[in-house]
């Protein structure tokens, strides 16, 4: 009887592993379900994705890790995207700057002989 019993239980896990793998893609978590009506400051905003399909939205991704939706027609939301897309240019500009080579020293070391 015990036999037949681990042998159904073993049955039943490979069953649950196998399906499992079939279909198994994770869907996309970040869908909006409303949108807000409130301006989130800029200050707070890490970057942004936008979502399209049945509500079209800007996904805010604060600072903390939150997820703000907006409304991608709202003037504040247009003024946010432009803030943040300038605030991550600069940080790249800063990183992809490189030197322009060995600087000459201004000091010139005079040695006298005599």
């Amino acid at each position: 009887m015990r036999p037949l019993i681990l042998g159904f239980i073993g049955i039943c896990f490979l069953t649950a592993h196998v399906v499992e793998g079939v279909g198994s893609e994770v869907p996309d978590r970040s869908i909006c379900v409303s949108l807000t009506t409130q301006r989130l400051p800029v200050n707070r905003i890490k970057t942004y994705t936008i979502k399209e399909g049945s509500m079209k939205a800007v996904i805010f991704i604060t600072k903390r890790g939150l997820k703000v939706c907006a409304d991608p027609q709202d003037k504040w939301v247009k003024a946010a995207i432009k803030s943040v897309d300038s605030k991550s240019k600069t940080k790249s500009n800063l990183l992809q700057t490189k030197p322009t080579g060995a600087q000459r020293s201004t000091n010139t070391a005079v040695t006298l002989t005599g």
